[in-house]
């Protein structure tokens, strides 16, 4: 049964406040571009949305939802940004995984989803086990262990890089 993907995003618009919805997923001293990722697509800004509803805890910086019509898969992206500094690994995981929690609230019924988290930083990812420098981030998720893509800030198509790449795109 193809994917409707229209329906799938005017169904997370109207589950979030129209103030959080934005046209970019940069932000946080980090430019994230959007080239030749699909226009028909939902951008969150997951601070605003939380604030909104008088969430706290940690929490990513953005969300994107878009369609893969070549998979039939709805893409939901928590985008965690650390333009400042090196972003701390524990601190970025508890917010992928606020990230994805928040997600599947958004899209419980569509079966198809697959999730991807992904960080964005200026100057790498710090670990608090000097072994552990450089190494994949993973987080688990819904029974899943889904490996945290990461990029540069700033870089050209940083984001359609790493998801086609990674082929979610």
């Amino acid at each position: 049964m193809p994917l409707n993907l229209s329906k799938g995003l005017t169904d997370i618009r109207g589950q979030v406040s129209p103030n959080s919805i934005t046209n970019s997923c940069s932000g946080e001293g980090c430019t994230v571009h959007l080239d030749d990722i699909p226009t028909e697509r939902v951008i969150i800004n997951v601070e605003k949305e939380f604030d909104a509803r008088g969430e706290s805890g940690k929490r990513c910086d953005r969300m994107l939802f878009y369609g893969n019509t070549v998979k039939n898969t709805f893409v939901a992206v928590p985008i965690e940004l650390k333009g400042r500094g090196k972003g701390d690994e524990s601190d970025v995981l508890e917010q992928l995984k606020s990230g994805l929690a928040f997600a599947a609230t958004l899209v419980p019924n569509l079966k198809e989803t697959v999730y991807v988290p992904i960080v964005f930083t200026k100057n790498g990812i710090k670990s608090r086990n000097p072994r552990h420098q450089n190494r994949e981030l993973k987080v688990k998720f819904k029974g899943k262990t889904l490996t945290v893509l990461t990029g540069r800030c700033g870089r050209e198509r940083n984001l359609a890089n790493l998801l086609s790449t990674a082929g979610y795109l």
